[in-house]
């Protein structure tokens, strides 16, 4: 009998092995100081960010296959391309992949599950969509998040559309990119659908130039960052002091900001609490700004073509100035147009003065042209 089940374990043991290998692509570690730049250069790529202690930069890059036959993953494998060298006080990354090896991870659903799930997140979308939010219950959200609102829905959801026999025939690619860095360090970023996600309070310089790429951080506290996102995902705990544009970006979630600069175009905007010296500016964005904390002193955004959701301004002591053309005011149930006219003049659409006796927060000023202003 003691042979027989040898035999079966030993089977079992091949069978394992051929269905799943992996392979090291990067391994290197770099010796820096504090005056040392991480210079990445990124297409398609998943990478994740944490800190390191020992002064040193350590790239970790590596990728599981399941169910993979040997010849299509060489082929894959000849889609991966990464260099790594040090140069001065430059330790430069270069990572060129091809598209498919680049592609994020599936929930791993069949078409027919994967158009009921989709259904189904549009349905839980609208009904979420608007609704007030606490500046916790955002940070929540992007803790949580895995890039897009429909991608974290997938895979938060999967269990109710997941088919097991389906499931059991698919081949996969566990991809692993750890980047280790010490927080005294600045990152320069040029980066090409790439996935970007940082486990650590990022408390230097990030200059981050990117296109249709996932970028999440907990905290950007340097006055010196500078940001330029077009197309994909963007998403802060928290934000101390930059310079942001973002264009096509869906959505972007930032749970605090202060003392920071937004250029905004053609996005979905939505922020927990803004804190002190914020501006924005926007062109056919929707921005939803759900609460001002108690730093707040002076607040300004310029949109045209924008859609603006403010909430519990009523309730709190600042004042307000809101000043547009050819714009739309819903409040209180009821809606109203202001300022159609060939002069394209601004006039006065809402002003709401400080409680006297009350502790003032501070002012809104806002300038809306061919908008639509919601109160809530």
């Amino acid at each position: 009998m003691k042979p027989y089940i040898y035999s079966i374990l030993f089977l079992f043991s091949v069978t394992i092995s051929f269905s799943q290998t992996k392979e090291i692509i990067l391994k290197k570690s770099f010796k820096i100081d504090e005056n040392t730049i991480l210079n990445l250069d990124l297409d398609n790529v998943a990478i994740v960010f944490e800190e390191s202690f020992d002064d040193k930069i350590h790239f970790d890059y590596s990728m599981t296959f399941i169910r993979y036959p040997k010849h299509r993953k060489e082929n894959l494998l000849k889609g991966v391309h990464v260099k790594s060298a040090k140069k001065g006080n430059i330790v430069n990354l270069d990572v060129k992949n091809s598209m498919y090896v680049g592609m994020s991870k599936s929930p791993l659903l069949s078409m027919d599950s994967l158009k009921v799930a989709i259904t189904n997140y549009m349905k839980f979308h609208k009904k979420k969509s608007g609704l007030y939010k606490t500046k916790d219950s955002l940070i929540n959200e992007i803790k949580y998040s895995l890039g897009g609102e429909l991608d974290s829905y997938l895979f938060n959801n999967k269990g109710k559309y997941a088919n097991d026999a389906f499931i059991k025939k698919q081949k996969d690619i566990d991809k692993s990119f750890i980047i280790k860095v010490p927080k005294y360090i600045s990152i320069k970023i040029k980066a090409l659908h790439s996935s970007l996600t940082f486990n650590y309070d990022v408390k230097k310089t990030i200059t981050a130039n990117t296109f249709r790429g996932k970028l999440k951080f907990k905290k950007l506290l340097s006055k010196d960052n500078k940001f330029q996102l077009i197309n994909g995902f963007f998403q802060v705990e928290e934000i101390q002091g930059g310079n942001y544009l973002l264009k096509g970006v869906h959505p972007a979630k930032i749970g605090s900001i202060s003392k920071s600069k937004i250029d905004l175009e053609t996005s979905t905007l939505k922020i927990g609490e803004i804190g002190e010296n914020v501006t924005i500016n926007d062109f056919s964005s929707k921005l939803y700004l759900y609460n001002f904390n108690k730093n707040f002193t002076k607040f300004n955004l310029t949109g045209d073509y924008s859609e603006l959701n403010f909430y519990k301004v009523v309730e709190n002591n600042f004042s307000m100035d809101i000043f547009g053309h050819n714009t739309v005011l819903n409040m209180n149930n009821t809606k109203s147009s202001f300022g159609v006219n060939k002069e394209k003049e601004l006039i006065k659409i809402l002003q709401k003065k400080r409680k006297e006796n009350e502790p003032f927060l501070g002012n809104i000023e806002v300038v809306l042209r061919n908008g639509i202003l919601n109160i809530k």
